[in-house]
This record gives C-alpha cells, sequence and structure tokens, in this order.
C-alpha cells in the first residue's frame, strides 16, 4: 500500500514548462507593475542616455523602474535587498527578463534619476484617475514622525557648529598648504594627514557643518504667515505713533495760535504782558518729543518687521550628520531625529501629496500640503475641486483659517475623542476658531470630519508596513523621492 502524495524535491519531476511567464498568474503584482510601467512617460529618462548607440550596454529604464515599484510594492527598499531579490523572486525574474541587476546599478539608477522618479507621482495620480480611482468627496491630511539616517547625539548647537566650521576651514588651508605631505599621499595611495582621503573627509564634514549652521539660522527665521502678522501690528503701532504725534503737535499748535490771539487783544486794549510767560515751540515740546520718540520706535519695530533677521537661540540644535532632520517627538514617547512626514490622502488610499518637513509641529505643514495635493491634482488633470479638508486639531490655528478661508476645510479644535461627541461654538474659544466650531457642529459636519481616520490612517498604515518608520537617506531631497514613489500597493491602476 502507498502513500498518495504530490511529487517533490529534488527527486520529483521539473516542471515541463520553462517559460518563467507562465510561472505567476495573470493577476499577479509583477504583471501589473509592468502594465502600468507601460503607459508611463519616460521620457526625462531616455534624455540621460545617448542615442547614437555608442558606450556600454545599459538596462532600459523601464526595467529598472519597474523592478524598483514592485520591490518597494512587497517592502524591499534597499539595493542590496533588491539585487538578492533578483535571485530568488520570479516576480523580479520577469520584470528583469532573468537578468542579474546588482546593487550599484540599482543605487546609480535612484541617484541619476531622482527628480524623474519623483514626477512619477503626477502621473501615477493621473492613471489613477483614468481607472476612476480618485475620490474627491473627501480628502485627508496628517502627519506622522519618521526616524532619520541619524542619531541624536549628532546635534550640536550654533556656536559648536561655528567652532568646527572655523576649525576645519583652517585645517583645510593648512593641509592645501602642506604639498608636499599631499604629494606624498598621492604617490603611495596611503590615507595620510594630507591625502586625498582626510581632504575628502574633511570637505564632507565642513560641508555639513555649514548646512547645520545655515538650517538653524533658516529655522530662526520666522515663516511668511508670522512675518506678515508683525509687520501688520507694527504698521498699526506706526498708524498710531503718527496720530499721537499729529495731536500732540496740533495742540501745541493751537495753544501758540490762542496765546498770539490774546496778545493782540492785550496791546489793542493797551494792556502789557497781561498773558504770562509764552508757550514754546512745538519742536520744543515735551510731549511733542516723547510722541516723535516714540515714532521713531515705531517706525524701527516695522522695519525689524520687514527685515527680521534670524539669530538661533542658544538652544536650538541641528543634526550634523543629517542637517535636514531635526530632534521632534517620537509616535510612541520620548524624541527620535527625524522628519515629518505629511501626507493628503483620499479614498481606496490614494495619496494626492506626500512631504517630509522638519518643523515637528503640524500647524506649518497645513497650508504647504493643500497647496501642494492641488497642483498635483491639476497636473495629473483632476479637474474636480475636493469636497472637503479634514484635520485634526494639530493643525487649528486662525493663521490657517484665514489663509484657507477659500476652501471647504475641517480642522478639529479638539481632542479626537470629544470631536466626534460634543462640538459648540463655545464662546471661549478663540475669535479664530468660532466660525470652525459653528461648521463642526452642524450636522454635515460632524458627518464629514468622522470619515478623516478612516481615509488617513490606513495611508500611513500601508506606508509603514512596506517601509517601516525609518527614512534610510540622509540627504533631503532624496528622502522626498523615495517617499514619492512610496505608494500603496492597491493604489496602483489595474
Amino acid at each position: 500500500m502507498a502513500y498518495n502524495f504530490i511529487s517533490h524535491g529534488p527527486d520529483g519531476p521539473s516542471p515541463s514548462c520553462h517559460d518563467l511567464r507562465d510561472w505567476l498568474p495573470p493577476q499577479h503584482l509583477c504583471w501589473q507593475i509592468l502594465r502600468v510601467v507601460g503607459e508611463l512617460d519616460l521620457s526625462g529618462f531616455l534624455r540621460g542616455y545617448r542615442a547614437d548607440g555608442q558606450g556600454a550596454a545599459a538596462y532600459p529604464p523601464q526595467v529598472l523602474l519597474g523592478l524598483l515599484l514592485y520591490c518597494y510594492c512587497k517592502g524591499i527598499r534597499t539595493s542590496r535587498r533588491i539585487e538578492a531579490a533578483c535571485l530568488d523572486d520570479v516576480g523580479c525574474r520577469i520584470i528583469t527578463g532573468n537578468q542579474h541587476i546588482d546593487h550599484a546599478t540599482v543605487a546609480r539608477f535612484l541617484r541619476r534619476h531622482h527628480e524623474g522618479l519623483k514626477a512619477l507621482f503626477v502621473q501615477v495620480l493621473a492613471l489613477s484617475n483614468q481607472r476612476g480611482l480618485v475620490d474627491l468627496s473627501a480628502v485627508a491630511v496628517d502627519g506622522s514622525p519618521m526616524r532619520a539616517a541619524a542619531a541624536r547625539s549628532s546635534n550640536r548647537s550654533v556656536s559648536a557648529l561655528e567652532a568646527i566650521v572655523a576649525d576645519g576651514e583652517a585645517e583645510l588651508d593648512r593641509l592645501m598648504c602642506d604639498t608636499d605631505g599631499a604629494a606624498v599621499a598621492d604617490h603611495d595611495g596611503r590615507s595620510r594627514i594630507g591625502g586625498p582621503r582626510r581632504l575628502s573627509r574633511l570637505g564632507d564634514r565642513l560641508a555639513r557643518a555649514r548646512v547645520a549652521r545655515d538650517r538653524l539660522y533658516e529655522r530662526a527665521l520666522p515663516s511668511a504667515g508670522e512675518i506678515r502678522i508683525k509687520v501688520e501690528a507694527a504698521e498699526r503701532m506706526v498708524a498710531r505713533a503718527e496720530q499721537r504725534l499729529a495731536e500732540a503737535a496740533a495742540s501745541q499748535q493751537q495753544r501758540l495760535a490762542d496765546y498770539a490771539r490774546r496778545t493782540q487783544q492785550d496791546q489793542a486794549a493797551g494792556r502789557r504782558r497781561a498773558n504770562g510767560r509764552p508757550p514754546v515751540g512745538v519742536d520744543a515740546k515735551t510731549k511733542v518729543l516723547r510722541q516723535q520718540a516714540r515714532l521713531a520706535r515705531a517706525q524701527a519695530a516695522l522695519h525689524r518687521a520687514r527685515n527680521p533677521r534670524p539669530v538661533p537661540s542658544t538652544t536650538a540644535r541641528a543634526s550634523l550628520t543629517d542637517p535636514a532632520s531635526r530632534l521632534m517627538l517620537g509616535k510612541h514617547g520620548g524624541y527620535v531625529q527625524g522628519y515629518n512626514m505629511q501626507i493628503a490622502c483620499a479614498r481606496s488610499q490614494v495619496l494626492l501629496a506626500i512631504e517630509l518637513h522638519d518643523n515637528p509641529s503640524d500647524t506649518t505643514a497645513l497650508i504647504p500640503v493643500i497647496k501642494r495635493a492641488q497642483l498635483n491634482c491639476a497636473a495629473a488633470g483632476l479637474t474636480d475641486a475636493v469636497a472637503a479638508w479634514l484635520a485634526d486639531s494639530g493643525y487649528a490655528s486662525t493663521a490657517n483659517f484665514a489663509a484657507l478661508a477659500d476652501l471647504p476645510l475641517l480642522v478639529s479644535i479638539a481632542k479626537e475623542y470629544d470631536q466626534l461627541r460634543t462640538v459648540t461654538a463655545d464662546h471661549k474659544l478663540p475669535a479664530g476658531h468660532r466660525d470652525m466650531a459653528a461648521r463642526l457642529a452642524s450636522a454635515d459636519g460632524k458627518q464629514l470630519y468622522a470619515r478623516r481616520g478612516a481615509l488617513v490612517e490606513p495611508g500611513f498604515a500601508q506606508l509603514f508596513q512596506k517601509f517601516g518608520r525609518r527614512v534610510h537617506r540622509q540627504r533631503r531631497r532624496r528622502d522626498q523621492t523615495a517617499w514619492h514613489r512610496a505608494q500603496p500597493e492597491q493604489d496602483l491602476p489595474a
């Protein structure tokens, strides 16, 4: 009696068909990736290659792009893991035509075409719109911290960065003057004090220190909204000071006129010096001088408001390893060195915008993310306007409400638990929040805002499941490029 088992192992029968295309069903992800890549406009990629057929053969950009998208959808992100997947993943073998693509080729493709890869975000959004996957009845905006490829201990103050820059410049000048040591190092190829490796490391450290120092000064510079608010307040102070000065000068001028009139009357009546001591001139009056000094201070404050000079705080820090990152509160407590990732997500986890910000506060990110989403929708050919923009209480501010007054905006003014249950236009709220509270308290407002979590949280869940909470590259431009390619798997048009 023999068991009826399926033959397996090295002694079992081999597949009769050796065509890799028959190994995966038609609904597999790799076929969807190939169909999508075939519909994309890759002319921007092709401009980076020679059209005369000269030089070494290169992989077609559609092959490497399909490989990247397929691996990213499966959570395979690093170039070495992508190289390994080309060996043991059937989907990768189908996309690459059974070619083994090494990690250096993948890394060079990413570095060479990062702007073109970033631009594909709009093309994928346009394809999703053509398939009817984009629903603009409601779009939710939210942010979450991401860890950077830098340690918290890499943060330095502005004084420490200034010292690093000064010491690095002095050492660089000394090494450049030490031509003998550099020549010896170049001749025997060893890393001596004046060798090219030392110069390269020193130049890299000096460049990062300068960028980190400049970043501290940029962060100390107030935002455009803050500058506008301060300028408007300073202009009101100048107008008030000018009015008070004019009133003081007019009052003193009236006194002088009254004294002159009374003097003429006394002289006509034959009285001499009956009016007492004459009043001082307008320019010598103490009240007028005081108002002139107040006006000068107000004008100086207006000049400073219009031309702010960034002065970093003594407690401000910037990372010497990744200057674009910043210390911010972690998702589960504590502090992390990282970024504030912002997304605008519609139904079915379709992302309209995704960006990395270095400000830990969500308040300053609402306007840029909404504007970016609008630009992406316009570029992708989405003519319909978003019916409702939803955001939690972290984005609530009077400046945001005023700047986005023309949009159907619903921003929570309380904690999520309280917002979904009791929303009233309380008189204790700031004046700029009362209209938003009344909008949220309406029946339509409650129904729309209740969709916020269901719209945006699955988008974050997809991203974090595929890529985790860590940004692996240290250059912000490439970080944003990587996340622009990080569309969830079900966002791909079928």
